[in-house]
């Protein structure tokens, strides 16, 4: 690394240098050592290596753009993805749930076939909460895609299960169980009115 270090601080001295002597006062021919057979001048001996620092300078600027151009698409194209996937889950929820997640950031789903009581948070791990009669976590769930999906589409497919008689069985069997926060055994009870 020092090497390579030592060699861009020549160039930029060398280019620097030329530069600055490109703003000097022509030569006189005869003190001139870049005129070549027949009298014509060829570029200045900054000129070329200017134009290869320049050239340089956007070889690897070009790249950092592309990235950060990516990047920023990515950026966009995440942000369409959940926002198209948060529409769809409102449109998925009942009026009751609509109105309890812009409040709270939650809603609440009855089994379709087993009757338990279940509070999906925002989020994609462990945020199935299991909820007692008296509005207690009895557990966690944690049940979500392999891929990068967004955490409203998560969100969607998590409560659809559990709403039908026919897949709440198999979601509970694939569904890691993780125990309460203590925060939930500290008295924080859910809004939920059976």
């Amino acid at each position: 690394m020092p090497a390579l270090n030592r060699a861009w601080n020549f160039i930029i001295r060398f280019i620097t240098d030329s530069v600055t002597s490109e703003a000097q006062p022509p030569r006189r021919r005869s003190d001139d050592i870049y005129l070549r057979g027949g009298g014509s001048r060829e570029p200045r001996r900054g000129s070329w290596l200017h134009w290869f620092y320049e050239w340089l300078r956007d070889e690897i600027q070009d790249p950092q753009r592309r990235n950060e151009r990516v990047r920023r698409d990515a950026m966009w194209s995440e942000r369409r993805a959940t926002r198209r996937s948060l529409v769809l889950m409102m449109k998925l929820m009942t009026p009751e749930q609509r109105k309890e997640f812009r409040t709270c950031r939650y809603f609440h789903v009855k089994g379709g076939s087993t009757g338990e009581h279940y509070r999906i948070r925002v989020g994609t791990i462990a945020n199935i909460d299991v909820l007692r009669d008296d509005g207690m976590v009895k557990h966690r769930l944690c049940a979500r895609p392999a891929d990068d999906v967004p955490v409203y589409d998560v969100m969607a497919a998590q409560m659809l299960h559990l709403q039908d008689s026919g897949s709440e069985h198999r979601f509970l069997l694939q569904a890691n169980i993780q125990p309460t926060l203590p925060e939930d055994r500290a008295g924080h009870r859910a809004a939920w009115t059976p």
